[in-house]
């Protein structure tokens, strides 16, 4: 069973926000990236602490995003960024027994391993509405960013019921998900439909 990784996006919720990180983090997620980068840094603080309470409570990583020094004062030491975020935050490395970084190619891959990335979530990989704008990378370019690197690779972006078989023979260590969980009012069921 592939690992699925969640990744909030508050904007995306038709419900109370707080209720559903709830059942996200009560289903069978490995991780939660905590992403609302738009906050303040004061405002990504409390966020932080509810977030961490409820992944803690349930019994699941909580991973901040974005904000490095949030991340370090608070002493939670999972990150997820970008690649331009670690290229200019090098020393986040040395704070983290868990760090990812977006990438698009293997290429990218190979430099975010080589800054101390942990794992790679790359993306995005099928056609999704919060990229429209941006040419998906496909599964082909995933498959060459497993092979460019030794770390876990995660695909991100588009991946649903009607996309996650184009993934079944690529050796990616599991999914990334935001809408279909951030909208989903089944969780457990909707995850249950992409690990089949």
């Amino acid at each position: 069973m592939r690992k699925v990784i969640a990744i909030t996006n508050r904007h995306l919720v038709h419900r109370d926000y707080w209720d559903q990180l709830e059942q996200i983090v009560a289903s069978p997620i490995e991780s939660l990236v905590l992403r609302e980068k738009d906050l303040s840094e004061d405002e990504y603080i409390d966020y932080a602490k509810k977030a961490l309470q409820l992944c803690n409570y349930h019994g699941k990583e909580c991973v901040l995003h974005n904000f490095g020094r949030v991340a370090v004062r608070l002493h939670i030491p999972r990150f997820q960024c970008s690649l331009d975020y670690l290229k200019t935050h090098t020393s986040i490395s040395y704070y983290m027994t868990t760090l990812g970084v977006s990438v698009h190619t293997p290429e990218e891959a190979h430099q975010a391993e080589k800054l101390g990335a942990m794992y790679v979530i790359a993306g995005h990989v099928f056609p999704t509405p919060s990229k429209s704008k941006f040419r998906p990378i496909g599964v082909s370019a995933v498959t060459e960013i497993c092979k460019a690197v030794s770390i876990p690779v995660f695909a991100l972006g588009g991946v649903n019921p009607g996309t996650v078989e184009a993934l079944k023979n690529i050796p990616v260590k599991g999914i990334a998900l935001m809408s279909g969980l951030m909208q989903s009012s089944d969780i457990s069921s909707y995850i249950a439909s992409l690990q089949k």
